[in-house]
């Protein structure tokens, strides 16, 4: 079928797999005069099924389903617990928010480099292999780094803070340390909000030999630089390549891969959350009763799901970049794209993309951190985020269809509501098990939005520049904005503390809720890419 979209909006000409739906004029169409009259939301899509087609067998799609599913299944048996590993080991809230928020920023960086050089010189398949390996050699590694020795030097200065005598732990006045008492009060300051105890709980630097323990915060920040370098891309490509396939007239089934990504990530983060759980040994420090967690086996997990993954990426194909290289097709100029958000229409929505990237960062760096401090469990923290991963996994099977009623703007206003009530019942709550029901929000927060992000935006721009807008858009959602949000959340957490940090965020998130409504009701969306060739060979 051939359609004029009307200029500005893209129809891939990448092979099409079989599909038993099909487009279909509503009458407001029908009295524009045109096929199909998109307006501002993108092509409306009429299925003839229901979302069980994501588990239907197309051969031309299950690389994407298996890439997305292992892809999902290594994060999920791993970042969930990055948090509370990291603070297992020894390193401070604010050490925790500069490694988790330092990745993130260089893909931001990187991933959109990458991206426009696997457009420029069309070689998204070879990139695609080599980001997937970094993700497999050096993640596994941060698991891998020898822990800092057990020492008993700063157990006065623990005993002070508790009130107990030196002869409850037999250990001498004089603490056999290089940290002194000020820095030891600067690391581990009180709060008022709970017991000497449990603010000793939150950063277990005090356990561990001082040099040793910047050795290993050290050697994770080379790890995660050197990784980040190599596996920005992979996600952004996969997505580029997914998207290519399916084109505008199966753009409602890309949800339908994705779907798959969530479902390996629940199923991986419940799997080894329940099996961390059965992992726990208590210790006694400093006359301190502390709890250890067997973290190894996260990484064992996620080794052996990436592995997959990357096997996965040689069944790839980019058929468009193919098909313009055989055909001597000029190169694509990645600087359009750029262009596209220094128009304040778009604009409002990469502004908005970074800002939702910052309350995920906030999330998935301190909300597990808040919840152990409450008393989870890694049982608790494995139900909460499977509850997450099933929420995400019904709405990228239904986001399409529920796009097609409200528009696209109607739903980010939904999405961008679901945080500022996430962040409330974050900031109340005191049972750990009350996140549970709240957490079913996080379909409409992750996988809603990023479904209208990628169906607004990849709908205007030409199939040559996928991959340099998904790297684009990858970097400033999982690069800058996530890594902002753990940063400013290590610096918040360990100011003000969790709860505090949960409300400042409500009130940011309802504050960019009205600013992005309001910019999107004064602006209209501008031809950025005018009538490509893609739509000129249609119109004959």
């Amino acid at each position: 079928m051939d359609l004029d979209l009307g200029p500005g909006v893209v129809e891939f000409n990448a092979p099409l797999p079989t599909t038993d739906f099909e487009m279909t004029p509503t009458a407001s169409e029908e009295t524009e005069g045109s096929p199909i009259h998109k307006g501002g939301d993108g092509v409306d899509l009429k299925p003839k099924s229901g979302c069980l087609d994501c588990f239907k067998l197309e051969w031309s799609l299950l690389k994407f389903k298996s890439f997305f599913f292992f892809f999902g299944g290594a994060i999920g048996s791993v970042f969930p617990y990055f948090s509370v590993y990291y603070k297992q080991i020894g390193l401070s809230p604010n050490q925790i928010g500069i490694i988790s928020g330092l990745r993130p920023i260089i893909g931001f960086f990187s991933g959109p480099l990458w991206g426009s050089l696997a457009d420029r010189f069309r070689v998204r398949r070879i990139m695609l292999f080599v980001s997937a390996l970094g993700w497999l050699a050096f993640i596994t590694s941060i698991g891998f780094v020898p822990t800092a020795k057990i020492s008993d030097a700063q157990c006065p200065y623990v005993n002070d803070i508790l009130g107990k005598t030196d002869n409850a732990t037999n250990i001498s006045t004089k603490p056999n340390t290089d940290v002194s008492r000020e820095d030891f009060n600067d690391l581990h300051r009180l709060r008022v909000d709970v017991t000497a105890e449990e603010s000793l709980m939150e950063s277990r630097g005090w356990i561990y030999d001082s040099t040793d323990l910047y050795r290993v915060y050290i050697t994770i920040m080379i790890l995660v630089v050197l990784g980040e370098l190599v596996q920005s891309p992979c996600g952004a490509l996969a997505d580029s390549g997914c998207i290519e396939t399916l084109g505008n007239k199966d753009m409602h089934k890309y949800g339908h891969q994705r779907a798959w990504g969530s479902l390996g990530l629940g199923i991986m983060s419940v799997v080894v959350g329940g099996i961390i759980s059965t992992m726990r040994q208590d210790k006694t420090i400093c006359g301190v009763d502390v709890v250890f967690s067997n973290y190894h086996v996260a990484f064992f997990f996620f080794a052996g799901c990436m592995f997959c993954c990357t096997v996965t990426t040689f069944f790839f194909k980019f058929q468009k970049q193919q098909d313009d290289h055989n055909c001597s097709k000029p190169k694509p100029n990645p600087f359009k794209v750029f262009r596209m958000f220094l128009t304040i229409h778009y604009g409002s929505w990469l502004l908005c993309m970074f800002f939702t990237g910052i309350c995920n960062g906030v999330i998935w760096g301190f909300l597990f951190w808040h919840l152990e401090n409450i008393g989870a469990t890694q049982l608790v923290l494995g139900l909460a985020n499977g509850v997450c991963l099933f929420s995400e996994m019904c709405m990228f099977l239904l986001v399409f269809r529920i796009l097609e009623k409200t528009g696209c703007l109607v739903f980010m206003a939904l999405g961008l509501l679901g945080y500022t009530v996430r962040f409330i019942v974050f900031a109340v709550i005191d049972n750990p098990w009350l996140v549970l029901p709240f957490e079913i929000l996080q379909g409409f927060t992750f996988a809603g939005i990023w479904s209208v992000f990628t169906k607004y935006l990849c709908a205007n721009v030409p199939s040559e520049y996928l991959g340099t807008l998904q790297g684009f858009l990858h970097g400033v959602y999982w690069g800058l904005g996530s890594g902002t949000g753990h940063m400013i959340g290590g610096i918040s957490v360990e100011t003000l503390g969790a709860r505090v940090t949960f409300w400042i965020f409500a009130g940011a998130s309802f504050f960019n809720l009205a600013l992005f409504l309001i910019v999107q009701k004064c602006t209209t969306k501008p031809n950025v890419f005018g009538n490509y060739e893609e739509l000129d060979d249609k119109k004959t």
